[in-house]
């Protein structure tokens, strides 16, 4: 979640990476006088799961849903599109209302962190792994509230592992395509190959089911009854083939034709 306009002269972000068990205090309610205000002048970007959880939430295709509430841009040093939230001409989320957020139990992960924000790294020497920070902004008097939180604590409290696991093979592709793709620019039906099996699942699944998709890749039979009948299945399902479609990796099969 990006600084509020007011906030951007200091940068809210204190550069101190945080462990499971940092402490810090934080409550956001009502009585506050900056309620809402975060939800002003942002930048949230979408995770896959995020657009799952609010096209099912508002009863609307993932098609419109991208259509009406997104805008797509590109993510630095990995030249893959990336989907993020379109804000009312005033500014505001477009979920934000006077007494608060209108999906607050399907809102976004960025949303679920905040007051802390989160990154991944992926490198040769260590490996994968997860940190996170404190936003500090200057408008936000919920840190000045006297509720103590470690990070653990606030991460099981917003739900918020539900969404890293099902997002796991995503945040897996940007994180690789940074790392050892970064310079590969991909053409317009890639890019749009990606948009689709990352962030569109109702377009996803008319490619697998209303295509010659089965019929060239080895799927058990088992998997294809479950990516059929669970929408989740099928989203971790398109990102395994993202990752076969962009890396060659052995994520799906071809069936052997010979």
């Amino acid at each position: 979640m990006s600084a509020n306009s007011d906030s951007k002269i200091n940068n809210p972000i204190k550069p101190v990476k945080l462990s499971d068990d940092t402490v810090f205090k934080f409550s956001c309610h009502k009585g506050l006088s900056c309620f809402n205000k975060c939800c002003n002048d942002i930048e949230i970007f979408l995770s896959p799961y995020d657009i799952l959880r609010l096209r099912n939430a508002l009863q609307i295709s993932s098609d419109d849903f991208l259509s009406l509430y997104t805008e797509a841009t590109i993510l630095l040093k990995t030249n893959l599109p990336f989907v993020k939230l379109r804000l009312k001409e005033d500014g505001d989320c477009p979920f934000v209302k006077d007494e608060g957020c209108s999906v607050y139990d399907n809102r976004p992960l960025t949303c679920r962190y905040y007051p802390l924000g989160f990154g991944a790294f992926k490198n040769r020497e260590d490996g994968d792994g997860e940190f996170y920070y404190l936003i500090e902004e200057d408008f936000c008097n919920g840190r000045q509230e006297n509720e103590e939180w470690t990070v653990r604590k606030w991460r099981d409290s917003q739900g918020i592992d539900v969404y890293n696991d099902l997002n796991k093979e995503w945040f897996d592709i940007i994180l690789t395509k940074k790392l050892n793709f970064a310079q590969n620019e991909p053409d317009e039906k890639t890019a749009n190959m990606y948009l689709t099996a990352a962030y569109n699942i109702d377009g996803f699944r008319r490619f697998v089911f209303e295509s010659r998709f089965l019929s060239q890749f080895d799927v058990p039979a088992e998997t294809v009854e479950k990516i059929r009948n669970n929408d989740e299945e099928l989203m971790v399902f398109a990102h395994k083939w993202l990752k076969v479609a962009l890396f060659g990796e052995a994520t799906v099969k071809l069936k052997n034709t010979g």
